[in-house]
């Protein structure tokens, strides 16, 4: 069922990897603020339940858990070939290259601290 709408892919791939990540709790919470029952596993009787609204709610609200979860939102976006919620794309840079830079900066000074 997720195959015929990329919106419930993502949010889908979202609240599985979420609950890894963020733990359980988190994602709970966040289907509750944006009306998505994506917890408890995937059921196929609720895939046409979360109307389309509720979806990109939740996705947008994920992206906000840290930087690192705006990245995946924006790749998976991309991926699926979603347009990129307006929230995502930021107002100083546009929010991709913004995050690669943060993550080049990071792993530049990781490599310099790893070397002494």
């Amino acid at each position: 069922m997720t195959e015929d709408n990329p919106l419930l892919r993502v949010a889908d791939m979202l609240s599985r990897r979420g609950q890894t990540i963020y733990g359980r709790d988190v994602i709970v919470d966040l289907c509750a603020e944006t009306g998505v029952s994506l917890t408890g596993g995937y059921d196929s009787e609720l895939a046409g339940a979360d109307p389309r609204e509720a979806l990109q709610r939740f996705i947008v609200g994920y992206s906000r858990l840290s930087p690192a979860a705006k990245m995946t939102v924006m790749i998976l976006c991309e991926l699926n070939e979603l347009d990129m919620p307006k929230e995502l794309l930021g107002k100083k840079k546009t929010g991709i290259a913004e995050i690669l830079e943060s993550l080049a900066e990071f792993t530049h000074d990781l490599t310099d601290r790893l070397r002494g």
